[in-house]
């Protein structure tokens, strides 16, 4: 793979939120390759290569070591071993430099895309969040929540937020068009189970049908005690703008640990 191709890949990595490490051969000793770079996801899928083998497999695990702890790390890999010396294996060393690449933006997910999830994802723009929104509906429905967004996943199922490609510690804000569908995309964020933040519009009646359900399908009580519901701070508005910066605000106060009350003494 070319460099510049794989510099692409990075950048639209980032872009859609998909955290990686990149392996970078610092040293070779007695190996054919002496220069390469890989990168290396969470669940293992690569592109690029440091040489293959028992090297390369080597420094895939480390890899997906360091994105679990965040750390950068510099690695050695000596395989003189009795079963290389005797001619059965490769031998020699190889030294790697594994990066730890992360889009450090606030990241929110949107679930739901129509006026109030419209306005969240203003709002959070505004205040320095990297937005994906996710829904069912397309550009003829909710075009301006697209183009508004830094990222747009398209959904079959409210329940697909389980399994989408999205970043660990992202704040989720449910806010959909029904009570059912509210439903699965709240059970699809809680099943993830990576949530800095899970948010859910809605009524005290609706919550209580939606977590009678959720419980009912198995999602522990624990995890439903976490959901921010009815969402945001008690400040008393009801246009989808003022809702907006009612959720966002409870948001922050949550990610700086902070009560979100007044500071007047």
């Amino acid at each position: 793979m070319k460099l510049c191709d794989l510099l692409l890949e990075q950048s639209q990595s980032l872009k859609a939120g998909r955290e990686f490490a990149v392996v970078t051969i610092v040293e070779a000793v007695n190996l054919a390759r002496t220069s390469g770079k890989m990168v290396v996801y969470a669940d293992g899928a690569i592109s690029g290569t440091v040489g293959g083998g028992m090297w390369e497999n080597a420094a895939i695990h480390d890899a997906k070591e360091c994105l679990k702890s965040g750390k950068n790390a510099v690695k050695t890999y000596d395989f003189n071993t009795e079963l290389a010396q005797a001619g059965f294996s490769c031998s020699g060393r190889l030294t790697v430099f594994i990066e730890v690449c992360r889009n450090e933006a606030l990241k929110l997910v949107v679930v739901g895309g129509g006026h109030v999830g419209n306005a969240v994802i203003r709002t959070a723009k505004a205040v320095g969040f990297h937005t994906t929104l996710i829904d069912t509906r397309g550009e003829d429905v909710i075009g301006d929540s697209i183009r508004m967004a830094d990222r747009f996943i398209p959904v079959k199922s409210f329940a697909d937020v389980e399994t989408a490609q999205l970043p660990a510690g992202a704040s989720y804000v449910v806010s959909t068009y029904g009570h059912m569908v509210d439903g699965a995309a709240l059970g699809g964020v809680l099943r993830r189970g990576d949530a800095a933040y899970v948010g859910m519009l809605g009524s005290l009646q609706k919550i209580r049908a939606i977590f009678g359900k959720l419980s009912d399908a198995g999602i522990e009580q624990e995890k439903l005690n976490t959901v921010h519901t009815p969402i945001g701070l008690d400040l008393g508005g009801e246009t989808p703008e003022e809702i907006a910066l009612a959720v966002v605000a409870e948001i922050l106060a949550v990610k700086n640990g902070r009560s979100g009350g007044f500071l007047k003494i």
